[in-house]
């Protein structure tokens, strides 16, 4: 937890040190019974107990973004409509769907997320089109008001590393640690790979028995996983070069046990 804690108004760059006490202090396992809902790799997020674990760009809002721009990227064709629902119910009904904006942006569910504000700033970097973001805008406040999870996160951005993470456990992405000046809340972009890999899979199948997306002849369902888990790849790099230059990347790769390796991946 961490209640009383100093905010600084600049973020405390993260050692391999540091990272491992609070990895080591911070993880929980994934429960399988949420390991299909969703949240953004934003660091603002509180330290709820129920915190979503798949962690991606956009939350729910950036995975409509991912299935989009792998269609265009890749040449398919995708029914925009049919691939929403199919989402859906890979996640077992709307008000599993998780957005999340800020505090100044409270009228907008997606106005305060980094991610779609990147994409939806410049989209061909995103390949995505405008009519596609606006879309997905569209989407998201539906969904909203039928019942799906809009987080208003607050504060300052505070990330001091990014985690790409592997395994069956998660790590709340804030943590007071102790410094010179007292304990400070320290914060952290996190990127689930293991969890956002599994969900691709059941989401590729999904897409293709509701006829969401129209492969070329040859393609198949190993196939449309690949292509979306190299777009997934590219939305996660482009977002954390363009919010977190400078900051250090980390892969946590946990084993059974809750032990886990960290690997220095270089500064973004």
């Amino acid at each position: 937890m961490v209640d009383d804690i100093l905010f600084s108004m600049k973020p405390l760059i993260l050692s391999k040190e540091q990272i491992h006490k609070l990895v080591s202090e911070n993880r929980y396992r994934v429960d399988p019974k949420n390991a299909f809902l969703s949240r953004c790799i934003d660091e603002r997020y509180q330290d709820e107990l129920k915190l979503s674990p798949l962690a991606l760009p956009g939350a729910d809002a950036g995975e409509l973004a991912l299935l989009f721009a792998t269609a265009n990227k890749f040449g398919f064709e995708i029914n925009e409509e049919k691939a929403y629902y199919a989402l859906v119910d890979v996640v077992d009904g709307i008000k599993n769907l998780h957005f999340h904006t800020s505090k100044e942006h409270e009228s907008d569910p997606v106005g305060g997320c980094g991610h779609f504000q990147q994409l939806s700033l410049d989209p061909e970097s995103y390949h995505l089109g405008k009519e596609q973001v606006k879309f997905i805008k569209i989407k998201v406040k539906n969904s909203v008001l039928l019942g799906a999870e809009d987080v208003v996160l607050v504060g300052e951005h505070l990330r001091g590393a990014v985690l790409q993470i592997h395994g069956d456990y998660a790590v709340y992405p804030a943590y007071a640690m102790e410094t010179e000046e007292g304990r400070e809340r320290v914060e952290f972009f996190e990127f689930h790979e293991t969890l956002v890999g599994r969900r691709h899979r059941v989401l590729a199948k999904k897409l293709i028995e509701t006829q969401a997306v129209k492969l070329f002849e040859g393609c198949d369902e190993e196939y449309l996983y690949e292509v979306l888990t190299e777009t997934t790849d590219e939305h996660f790099y482009e977002t954390v070069k363009r919010l977190a230059p400078g900051i250090p990347m980390y892969e946590i790769a946990f084993k059974e046990n809750g032990g886990f390796k960290i690997e220095e991946m270089g500064r973004i």
